[in-house]
């Protein structure tokens, strides 16, 4: 085996191994990237050795090609599913799944077969002379990878401009011509950087509305059973200094079911659970102006199989958990005693101002929040009266909330119950009556919800826990005396806002206009999928809503910097091609004006392009004679036997100008050996300029 042929093989191997690296970001740990390297790499090079021994490419392939399918079967017999399974299954399975992905042989077989059939493959094409498959290969399992991660898997471009320059590498350097090494690293160097350039101004660019293929791909939903929390407040709240769960973390009230279907007697819970963190997306879209809290929470005397978490959970150190792809609520059956986990979750924020501005969807997928079965007369009249005169959405949501609240009294002993007769008791029931003028947190949070949404609020119920009393320890306990229920109303473009018509109930107190963020406060802003629904502005960024300014600038503005951004990384990718052009179109010019001998110095430039060797002491005939046998034209000679005519005759002697016709021949037939994908750096290519 040539030396040639080696580094072509290597340089092969470290395409695909680049290549693989794209889909093993999928994974966190460093068995999978090694397993999808040698997946790539282990047939190109078994496929090469065995070639070289005589064997047949047929037969060669064939038996690698069974021994990448007995490799799958293996794989799929460890996970306990069918190969054929396995495979139609693999793309659903691994977009759904929530990454980084488990090192579990289902996972892996798909990533490793195809990285073994496009190993198996540039190895069949890899003595061709265009040398393209290597690059395709790489190119293939990269672009896999990419959609995969949903483009996580190369953030920053830098992947991609490794494959870029190695792809450039093997063809510059490992082309069958007569230029020597430096010649052709110094046509690297420039090319390498402007490809470099290009990547990263694709990188650097940001893209709205992305493709991702997990969007495409519905979650596998799990169907539980699992009874409503909402009947446990009174037991909890019967033995106020039980301690149910430890928590460390800022402070933030904890959600453990959220609840949004009432059917007049009862609330009930979500039954279908999705893999927390796979891909579904089928709750309302979360509000412009959110909270992060990370909690670690210990589960000391909390039965059940829910895990209560700081808002709509987004990362939960426990992979087994399953969530509400609706609501968020978690949900882990057999979990040990004394379950310890951390969790990070994201709750909606909204400023005053921003409330006070917004309004509130009432169709699509905001009808189920909005369905109240039929009230009775003395409730639905009490509604319409707790709401007269609300100029707005907040202000009719502040309007049920003191209505809900007016001088009735909380006691955890109160009758328990949800059904119409218990909240007409308790809001129009005398004192004197049992459950009259008094109630629990359920019976609060469900008369709140049962008004909102007969006065046009799209709202639902959820059961959870005040932040807890602080420990010297710095963390915190949560006793039965925290667990409520609490009612959230939806705002457009603001998310889910909490209200709390307890008597005396701090827990969720509405930023004022003037009050600063919190420090956990990070400002983000989701686009709704609905196109009815108008984006808000944060009233303390420009253009918002206190700002005095058009909302349509700050999106303006926006733009105008992405613009700003695009044609500043565009113009410093540019600026060097145009440089070379501009450098290289006065060399023609001076050649030129300098008539048959520029003609000759012309040609000269494209025998350097073309690689043809000039060697130190010929004569211009005999690099013309050279030239004609390479190019098979014989317009070299004409302008090299003019040039000289020019240069060595007498003062005075008329000499035919030949640039017009016999240049462009050379030109065109030089150009003509040069590879395809090298000759639109034939007007730009340095080299010249050095001669």
């Amino acid at each position: 085996m040539n030396r040639n042929a080696i580094a072509v093989g290597a340089w092969a191997c470290a395409l695909l191994v680049l290549g693989s690296l794209g889909p093993a970001r999928a994974w966190s740990a460093l068995l999978p990237a090694l397993a999808l390297a040698a997946a790539a790499v282990v047939p190109l090079l078994v496929l090469r050795g065995v070639l070289r021994l005589g064997v047949s490419r047929w037969a060669s392939a064939s038996v690698l090609a069974l021994l990448l399918v007995l490799l799958g079967y293996l794989l799929s017999a460890r996970a306990g599913t069918p190969l054929v399974r396995t495979v139609t299954d693999a793309i659903p399975m691994l977009l759904t799944e929530p990454q980084p992905l488990a090192v579990r042989a289902d996972l892996l077989a798909a990533p490793v077969l195809l990285c073994g059939v496009v190993g198996l493959l540039v190895g069949l094409r890899l003595d061709k002379r265009g040398r393209v498959a290597p690059v395709a290969g790489a190119a293939v399992l990269h672009v896999a990878g990419l959609l995969l991660t949903s483009g996580s898997s190369d953030p920053y471009g830098l992947l991609s401009a490794a494959l870029v320059v190695v792809s450039l590498a093997g063809w510059v350097l490992l082309d069958d011509h007569a230029s020597t090494a430096r010649t052709r690293i110094g046509v690297l160097g420039p090319v390498a950087a402007l490809a470099v350039g290009a990547v990263a101004f694709t990188a650097a660019v940001p893209v709205s509305n992305a493709f991702d293929p997990r969007s495409v791909v519905r979650s596998p939903l799990v169907q539980v059973t699992a009874a409503n929390p909402m009947p446990q407040l009174g037991a909890w709240s019967a033995n106020p200094q039980r301690e149910i769960i430890r928590v460390t973390g800022p402070e933030a009230p904890l959600r453990l079911v959220t609840l949004t279907d009432f059917d007049g007697v009862h609330w009930s819970s979500a039954t279908r659970f999705a893999r927390l963190g796979s891909a579904y997306s089928s709750g309302p879209p979360a509000g412009i102006r959110q909270e992060e809290f990370t909690h670690r929470i210990e589960l000391l005397d909390l039965t059940g199989p829910w895990l209560p978490v700081p808002g709509a959970p987004e990362h939960l150190s426990s992979p087994e958990a399953l969530a509400d792809p609706t609501t968020g609520t978690v949900y882990l059956p057999g979990r040990p005693e004394g379950f310890t986990y951390t969790v990070t979750g994201r709750v909606d924020a909204p400023t005053r101002a921003q409330l006070s501005a917004a309004s509130v969807p009432v169709t699509g997928r905001f009808a189920d929040y909005l369905a109240v079965p039929d009230l009775p007369y003395a409730l639905a009249e009490y509604a319409a009266e707790a709401t007269r005169g609300a100029a707005t959405a907040y202000d009719r949501a502040l309007a049920v909330e003191a209505a809900v609240r007016g001088d009735r009294d909380y006691s955890p002993t109160a009758i328990s119950g949800s059904a119409y007769w218990r909240i007409e008791r308790f809001l129009l029931g005398s004192t004197d009556q049992p459950g009259g003028q008094v109630g629990g947190s359920e019976q609060f949070a469900t008369a709140f919800a049962v008004i909102a949404r007969q006065s046009g609020l799209p709202t639902r119920v959820v059961v959870g826990f005040r932040p807890g009393t602080a420990q010297p320890d710095g963390s915190r306990i949560v006793h039965g005396e925290d667990a409520m229920a609490w009612p959230e109303v939806y705002f457009e473009g603001l998310g889910w806002v909490p209200f709390s018509p307890l008597p005396d109930d701090p827990t969720f107190a509405h930023e004022d206009v003037d009050d600063p963020p919190r420090e956990t406060t990070t400002p983000t802003q989701q686009p709704s999928d609905d196109p009815s629904v108008p984006e808000q502005l944060d009233p303390h960024q420009p253009g918002g809503a206190d700002s005095g300014e058009d909302p349509a600038a700050a999106p303006a503005g926006s733009t105008d910097r992405t613009l700003l951004l695009a044609v500043g990384l565009a113009a410093l990718v540019l600026a060097p091609l145009c440089v070379l052009w501009l450098l290289r179109a006065v060399r023609r010019l001076r050649h030129r004006r300098r008539g048959a001998r520029g003609a000759w110095a012309e040609v000269l430039d494209a025998f350097v392009l073309a690689g043809i060797p000039l060697r130190t002491g010929d004569s211009a005939t005999d690099v013309a004679l050279r030239a004609e046998a390479v190019l098979g034209t014989p317009a070299a000679g004409v302008i090299a036997e003019r040039a000289e005519r020019a240069a060595y005759a007498p003062a005075g002697t008329p000499v035919e100008d030949s640039w017009p016709a016999e240049v462009a021949d050379v030109r065109r037939a030089a150009r003509s050996r040069v590879p395809w994908w090298r000759r639109w750096w034939w007007s730009l290519d340095p080299r010249p300029l050095r001669r």
